[in-house]
């Protein structure tokens, strides 16, 4: 199981059995690992922390990857289970499951708890490219 970057990015692909797809480009303006953003037509997760002018990657497919989500309450909790679409909100940096006008990403891949702030989820930050 690989984890790369820092402490917020965590990717949970094995490289050998569940590849993950990155690119990398000069960073605009300093980034931090586990950051969500957007590249043109993608969505992805950054690897490691980096200032402007440097080089970012982004990981923008993941068989397994924990990113930050909206907070899980009593409230949402059905619409984080396993199977369920998840949408990048960039602007407050996390995921969703509220649809609105933000980029499906991906789905749930390990149910969270009340509480929780991350999920566990398959990253698919092209889906936008193809919808």
């Amino acid at each position: 199981m690989a984890v790369l970057g820092g402490t917020a990015f965590k990717l949970r692909s094995s490289t050998n059995n569940d590849p993950f797809a990155s690119l990398e480009f000069e960073a605009a303006t300093g980034y931090t690992a586990g950051d969500i953003i957007t590249v043109e037509d993608i969505t992805g997760v950054v690897v490691g922390t980096v200032v402007s002018g440097a080089q970012v990657v982004v990981v923008y497919q993941a068989a397994k990857i924990v990113v930050t989500c909206v907070e899980v309450t009593s409230g949402n909790l059905a619409q984080f289970q396993v199977g369920c679409k998840m949408y990048a909100d960039v602007a407050n940096n996390e995921v969703t499951s509220a649809a609105g006008a933000l980029a499906l990403c991906g789905i749930v891949l390990v149910a969270p708890s009340v509480g929780d702030e991350t999920i566990e989820m398959h990253w698919m930050g092209a889906l936008e490219i193809v919808a």
